[in-house]
Order: structure tokens, then C-alpha cells, then sequence
């Protein structure tokens, strides 16, 4: 009989030591997946910051490029209306004098 408790004792203080390994390696097992979900969050913001300055670097070389050839054309139609008005001053003076006495 005493060999009998004895017994079923020590199954029992096994049943516990696998239960509480069991437990144990639940928790690693979560901290893991925890950490392992918390480094592909890390990946992901560092990869679509790298992808948005890259975006941001595209767009800012292609406003540049607009904004000279936006000069230039302003500088050409500039340069235009200065050899239209040396070529034209004189009878454009003479209308809006003749227009203005009419």
C-alpha cells in the first residue's frame, strides 16, 4: 500500500514538472512570437521610410527639373517680349498716343 502512494505520488510530481515545463515553454514560445512579430514591424517601418525618402528624393529631382524648365521658358517668353518690344516700341508708342487723343 505504502509502495502504492508512494507511487502515484511520484506520478503526480511528474504530471506537475511536465505541466509546468509545458507551461514554461508556452511562455518562451510566446515571447518569441512576440519578438519575432515586434523585429518584422521594425523591418517593415525601416524598408517603407527607406521607400519614402527614395520617393521623396524622385520627386524632389522631378519638381527640380519643372521648376527649371518653367525658368527657361519664362527666361525665353521674356527675352521674346524684349525683342518684340525693341522692334515694335516705336509704332506701339505712336498707337496708344493716337488712341489716346482719339
Amino acid at each position: 500500500m505504502q509502495d502504492l502512494l508512494k507511487r502515484i505520488i511520484e506520478m503526480d510530481e511528474q504530471a506537475r514538472k511536465i505541466e509546468q515545463q509545458a507551461k514554461d515553454e508556452k511562455l518562451k514560445s510566446e515571447a518569441e512570437v512576440e519578438q519575432l512579430k515586434e523585429q518584422i514591424y521594425n523591418d517593415y517601418i525601416v524598408r517603407a521610410k527607406d521607400r519614402v525618402e527614395k520617393n521623396i528624393a524622385i520627386d524632389r529631382e522631378n519638381a527640380d527639373k519643372k521648376y527649371a524648365q518653367a525658368q527657361q521658358h519664362n527666361e525665353t517668353m521674356k527675352q521674346e517680349m524684349n525683342r518684340l518690344y525693341q522692334q515694335n516700341k516705336d509704332s506701339w508708342v505712336d498707337e496708344i498716343v493716337k488712341r489716346s487723343l482719339a
